[in-house]
């Protein structure tokens, strides 16, 4: 027996031609970073990514640098309100009533504060402070202000103190808890009163991770709340409707920059700490939160730029803080683009940038500089308002009798309604009963595939290394057989379970380490990191529109044939790797035998289940509603296939009977195609159990 590693092998990305990506390589660094070379894989990841965002930035700069007209900006605002429509998925079909109950109010010297509850949709309740003048009846102008991702929310002291400012200055102010701050946790646990998931962006996370399942993002529950917050100010004899605007700071700022040049009813807005560009936000390591993730808005050419230039001519202040983790120099970049947008409407004068000498925050300076912009526009006779010297305790500005709506009402969830969308949307399939049905049945679902995992064409791919490592057992091997792991080829326990018994079995063996697996998992020397790096990459994968699972798919179907001596291939699929073989044997018939082995099996337990520790680089925009996991394996038929200990949600080895709960049905298609001994389950098995049973089942597969 010989064990060799061969030349990596590179596999053409979508939608940058292989002439784009080679040019820009050629480059030498201008257009793209340089791509890794073999004896560095940690770092290929990396260059390869930045490497794909710069280039697709440089051909969205290109593209904005060709508008010269207003009418120009007009398509560029259509395009972008229609591609956000489609990236924060569908709103609810009807706004319901807001229910609005008036709970409290709080009486300070020149202005109070409401404390109101609403529901943005049925009995999903939104505690509300709303700050308003005294000493006249109004109609005041008016603006919304979601907080960043402070825990206490609309308590959070410096979003206090904008909202006493703005009061004093004669505005009505609408600030509120957004999902997971404040008294809004999701996911709570009412046996010890404690949050099942945190707050923030640790709730975020799960929620947000969830929300691509169906095709959306979680941003669109965060907007929604901020038109429905309109809405309620739109239905006061106090608020100018017409004189309403939006400010935000952090992840408020993200919200605004997001939401505001898709809404006409805003008159001005602010966004602080929060302006640079997704590209810029990757070269500084800022993972950033599921909300502030668009899929597909890189491969759209939607930045931030786009996203701030569809609000002009409206009056725009964009805050910054010179030493914020958000990047200054991006900031001014776009700035510099936006300004060009403002020109073309004869406005600039209705664009600003305020900077101040700090760290990340709304800061006295920037707060000061909010309250003259927001009032120069909408109200310029406002009386000068001074810095308030005191805030409220966050319990004195708390709408529920409890501290969290979830333990005061019977309130939906962003879990809850996940869990109702997925039932209308899923797909409601029946058992093929003829040859004919399952024909059109395996298409459909390759079809869907291909457009989910946008696996592309299967090409080598450059800068993406593919090593690999070859067993050659015997002059006239059984076949061939491809072994990818999460955990990598050189895997001691991969080696001893999975590679030796497909050996024993007569199989010349080829391990494959797929694109951050292996000896390509990312290690920066020099980069001290609080995240994983696998879930940084699918994050970034999203942005340009190719989700890494389907990344993966043309790293194993691209490098298989030059390392492989017969036409069709046994592959083997372990852990998170088990889902990328699965989706890459429905889309090509040479794979004729599969094993997977600790995988998913099913994509709708990850909505069910809130705590599940799937790694986000398995998750598929949309998938619920195109497919399970069980229709992947039925449309194998009859092709044989071995699922050996399939995991939970949770990563738990599942029993028998759970798992024949999930794979039932792609059995029943496999009998109705009368090759009912092809497909095989085997769960809780033991690592020799392991060995024993492959080698039996490889040995005895006809090939």
């Amino acid at each position: 027996m010989q064990a060799s590693p061969s030349d990596s092998h590179l596999i053409a990305p979508n939608p940058i031609t292989r002439g784009e990506f080679l040019v820009a390589l050629a480059a030498g660094g201008a257009a793209l970073a340089s791509p890794a070379v073999a004896h560095d894989g940690g770092r290929m990841m990396w260059d390869f990514m930045t490497g794909y965002i710069r280039l697709l930035d440089q051909k969205r700069r290109e593209r904005f640098d060709a508008i010269e007209t207003a009418e120009d900006l007009d398509v560029l605002r259509r395009k972008v309100r229609s591609r956000l429509t489609e990236m924060w998925g569908p709103f609810p079909k009807e706004k319901t009533p807001l229910n609005p109950q008036r709970l409290g109010v709080i009486e300070r010297q020149g202005y109070r504060i409401e404390k109101i509850i609403y529901e943005s949709r049925p009995r999903l309740f939104v505690p509300v402070n709303l700050y308003r003048p005294t000493g006249a009846d109004g109609p005041f102008p008016a603006t919304i202000f979601p907080p960043g991702h402070a825990a206490a929310g609309k308590a959070f002291p410096d979003y206090q103190k904008f909202c006493i400012r703005m009061a004093q200055s004669g505005f009505v102010v609408l600030i509120w808890d957004p999902i997971s701050q404040g008294e809004r946790i999701q996911l709570w646990n009412t046996k010890d009163d404690s949050p099942l998931a945190g707050t923030g962006t640790g709730e975020h996370s799960v929620l947000g991770r969830q929300c691509y399942l169906l095709g959306l993002n979680l941003m669109q529950y965060r907007v929604w709340e901020s038109i429905r917050a309109i809405d309620y100010l739109e239905s006061r004899s106090d608020v100018d409707a017409g004189r309403i605007a939006m400010a935000g700071n952090s992840g408020g700022g993200m919200e605004t920059l997001q939401f505001a040049g898709f809404e006409d009813r805003l008159r001005a807005a602010v966004s602080t700490c929060a302006v640079a560009t997704f590209r810029a936000k990757t070269e500084a390591l800022l993972i950033a939160d599921p909300e502030q993730i668009l899929h597909g808005t890189l491969r759209h050419g939607i930045d931030h730029p786009e996203l701030l230039a569809s609000f002009g001519p409206r009056p725009l202040m964009i805050g910054a803080a010179i030493r914020d983790y958000v990047p200054i120099a991006a900031t001014r970049s776009t700035y510099q683009e936006v300004a060009k947008a403002y020109r073309l409407l004869n406005a600039s004068g209705k664009l600003v940038l305020r900077e101040t000498d700090d760290t990340h925050g709304l800061n006295r300076e920037l707060r000061d500089a909010a309250v003259r912009w927001l009032s120069r526009w909408l109200n310029p006779d406002a009386p000068k308002s001074e810095e308030p010297l005191a805030v409220l305790p966050e319990e004195d500005l708390r709408c529920t009798s409890t501290g969290q709506v979830a333990t005061s009402f019977d309130p939906s969830s962003v879990l809850t309604l996940n869990q109702a969308y997925a039932e209308q949307t899923a797909p409601q399939r029946s058992v093929p009963k003829t040859a004919d049905e399952y024909t059109v049945f395996r298409s459909e679902i390759r079809r869907r595939v291909q457009n989910i995992t946008r696996v592309g064409p299967l090409k080598r791919e450059p800068g993406v290394l593919v090593p690999d490592r070859v067993f050659d057992t015997a002059d006239f091997p059984k076949g061939d057989a491809i072994v990818v792991s999460d955990s990598g080829k050189d895997d001691p326990l991969i080696r001893r379970s999975v590679i030796d018994p497909l050996i024993a079995a007569g199989y010349r063996v080829v391990g494959i380490d797929l694109r951050g697996w292996g000896a390509t998992k990312p290690a920066l020397e020099g980069y001290q990191v609080r995240f994983d790096w696998d879930d940084f990459f699918a994050y970034r994968s999203l942005e340009i529109g190719r989700p890494l699972l389907g990344q993966r798919m043309r790293d194993l179907l691209g490098a298989a044939p030059s390392r492989t001596t017969h036409r069709t291939w046994l592959v083997v699929g372990v852990g998170a790797a088990a889902l990328v073989a699965l989706h890459a044997a429905v889309i090509d018939p040479r794979i004729d035998r599969l094993v997977t082995v600790g995988g998913l099996l099913s994509y709708r337990s990850l909505i069910d289940d809130p705590l599940a520790t799937e790694p986000f680089s398995s998750y598929l925009p949309g998938v619920v509603r195109a497919y399970d996991i069980r229709d992947l394996y039925a449309a194998l038929a009859p092709r044989q296939v071995l699922v050996v200990n399939p995991m939970s949600s949770r990563r738990q080895p599942l029993g028998r009977v759970q798992a024949w709960e999930q794979l039932d049905w792609a059995s029943r298609v496999y009998e109705l195609n009368g090759a009912a001994d092809s497909f095989r389950l085997e769960t809780k098995i033991s690592s020799l159990q392991m060995r024993e049973t492959l080698e039996a089942w490889a040995g005895a597969v006809t090939c």
